[in-house]
């Protein structure tokens, strides 16, 4: 299976869950990414750039908690997630018309152990995924679900693996789902995070109210449009890096801010279809590295 597809499809499952995290959470968060190159696939540069600014937030919010003997969890939680993506190109492909990104998501998320080592995680919920709101039809709508196995390795530690079910294609297809959480605490603080996204950082605490950490995120945004008389979707997936000061208000109140590089952005089109979807390539149009900032807040408990 084409690697890269297979990640912005099970991206699209998991973007509203936030992992096995039960506790409440809630996020505002604004990126912006200068403008840059655009070029193909084989990194030619073909005419134009663009830049890209986004909005977005997400909820997370435990309808039930409870902890049994071992100290595992079993919870019900309603997730949402919004995000909307803005971008102003010049001199593009005359192909390349999109000019806005619409994704929106809610779910409701079950976690129950299993038993000392093992939980599972089961997800129930549906998209909207579009990039103009004047021509929403039945394909910007996209059921997903899924069902993992998370196994406790150790206090610092959580993986596991399972299956994901969607309709990107029109029709019910079952994918392939991997998770990974892994923290280390201390003077020095580690999280690697596969499931939703990739997301890596590392950090130390200089006050109690500030906190300084170099921050490295795998994202991605699509849309069902119609394109030469086709359905199709249009993909963007973006990597950045950068250093990223949090400062504190309480206990429960933080406010990061990252500047740094996008090190990749992908934009391209993808026909609906399943020989499209198993088609390989190893690179997409896409745009050149450019500077990234951001600045949110987060509310959790």
């Amino acid at each position: 299976m084409e690697q890269k597809m297979l990640r912005v499809y099970i991206f699209m499952l998991f973007l509203f869950s936030g992992g096995a995290n039960v506790f409440a959470q809630i996020q505002l968060k604004s990126e912006y990414i200068a403008p840059s190159v655009y070029k193909d696939e084989n990194g030619n540069k073909i005419g134009g750039e663009g830049n890209l600014q986004t909005f977005e937030g997400s909820a997370r919010l435990p309808l039930y908690v409870r902890k049994n003997e071992n100290g595992r969890l079993t919870a019900w939680i309603v997730a949402l997630g919004g995000t909307y993506a803005s971008m102003k190109n010049k001199e593009m492909p005359s192909d390349f018309t999109e000019k806005e990104l619409i994704n929106a998501q809610m779910g409701v998320m079950h976690l129950r152990p299993l038993n000392e080592k093992w939980s599972i995680l089961a997800i129930l919920g549906a998209g909207m995924y579009t990039s103009d709101l004047d021509k929403i039809s039945g394909s910007s709508f996209l059921g997903q679900g899924g069902v993992l196995f998370i196994r406790h390795a150790n206090k610092n530690l959580d993986w596991g693996a399972g299956i994901a079910l969607n309709n990107v294609l029109g029709y019910p297809m079952i994918f392939p789902s991997l998770y990974l959480d892994w923290k280390m605490e201390g003077k020095y603080k580690f999280k690697l995070s596969m499931y939703n996204t990739f997301e890596a950082e590392i950090s130390t605490l200089l006050s109690k109210s500030f906190n300084l950490g170099i921050h490295a995120e795998s994202k991605g945004l699509m849309a069902a449009v119609e394109k030469d008389g086709s359905k199709k979707y249009f993909v963007m997936q973006y990597g950045y890096i950068g250093i990223q000061p949090e400062f504190r208000i309480g206990k429960y109140v933080s406010i990061p801010i990252v500047g740094g590089i996008v090190v990749s952005r992908e934009a391209y089109f993808r026909s609906r279809t399943l020989k499209a979807f198993f088609s390989s390539k190893d690179d997409y149009p896409h745009f050149g590295v450019s500077p990234y900032f951001s600045i949110g807040i987060r509310y959790g408990l």
